[in-house]
């Protein structure tokens, strides 16, 4: 068994350099461990000494995954495992077809892209429930639902020995999230997560998006985010007198409402950016008023 490293090393940079001029860069985070990126979006490259194994496939980044491979291994794909159903990070799978492919996922998210039916996303070849433990050469890679962001359910994607974590839009690194907690479909599940994968002992961090390798930092930054927004807006929430709210809008309950979120929104939002505008994380004037109304819906309906 041969564990093949850094074949020509063409793309693979240190942390702090960006140089896209190729189209994507490539990140070696742990010895024949790398972050595939095209300054947007990631995939994850794990040489095994049997065939390299990668997590997603996104379209705008599937062109450069076989040339990063040869870049850095003469090992072929074997495996590919989907970190969730979402087209715009598996939806360039079909590119990659080839016979003996292996394609992992989670049984509800086989059942997802089974329904979709989309001819991009590929079927998967070996599906599990819950959770599984691939060992393939030289790698051991544990994989674990979760539904932090998907209602179909994302995978919690675990090297140990090499400490490296996978969890695909669940933060950005050096960014607060997307819009609405990056379109979270369980807020009482997304705020969970934080403290189990910081129960994982990892080094690396790779989140789906951005240029960079996130690491432990940028999980717990983002926790303590999400948690003062949940904070913030649920303390502004408690504030809102609902009765006088509804008779100064005429006993008009819908229009009552309409008002309660958009004046909790407000307020918490510029409570929050007190905190956070000029802090660690860029996006807080882009998407702190969609963190706030995503979770004053939870808070006033789930919580």
């Amino acid at each position: 068994m041969r564990l093949d490293v850094c074949k020509h090393c063409i793309s693979v940079e240190p942390e702090g350099m960006t140089d896209l001029s190729r189209g994507f860069l490539t990140r070696e985070v742990s010895r024949g461990v790398f972050m595939l990126t095209n300054g947007n979006y990631q995939s994850l490259l794990v040489t095994t000494g049997e065939g390299v194994v990668l997590v997603d496939a996104p379209e705008p980044l599937v062109q450069y995954i076989e040339p990063a491979v040869s870049d850095v291994t003469d090992e072929p794909i074997k495996t590919l495992v989907y970190s969730h159903g979402h087209s715009d990070h598996i939806g360039g799978a079909y590119l990659l077809q080839r016979p003996g492919l292996e394609i992992i996922a989670e049984e509800r998210v086989a059942k997802f892209i089974a329904d979709k039916h989309d001819g991009r996303r590929l079927p998967p070849t070996r599906v599990f429930t819950d959770q599984t433990t691939l060992q393939i050469g030289s790698r051991t890679i544990d994989l674990k639902r979760d539904e932090f962001h998907s209602p179909e359910g994302d995978l919690i994607i675990f090297l140990p020995k090499e400490k490296v974590m996978m969890a695909v839009d669940l933060i950005a690194p050096g960014w607060v999230p997307l819009l609405d907690f990056d379109i979270t479909a369980n807020m009482f599940v997304y705020l969970g997560v934080f403290d189990r994968i910081l129960s994982y002992d990892f080094e690396a961090f790779i989140s789906g998006h951005t240029a960079d390798v996130g690491h432990r930092r940028d999980v717990e930054l983002t926790k303590a985010y999400a948690f003062d927004v949940y904070e913030t807006v649920k303390r502004v929430h408690g504030e809102i007198n609902m009765k006088e709210l509804l008779a100064e809008e005429r006993d008009n309950e819908q229009a009552g409402i309409k008002r309660l979120i958009e004046e909790v929104t407000a307020k918490a939002a510029a409570d929050v950016k007190t905190r956070w505008l000029n802090g660690p994380m860029k996006g807080v004037d882009l998407w702190t008023e969609s963190h706030c109304r995503a979770m004053l819906l939870y808070v006033r309906w789930s919580d």
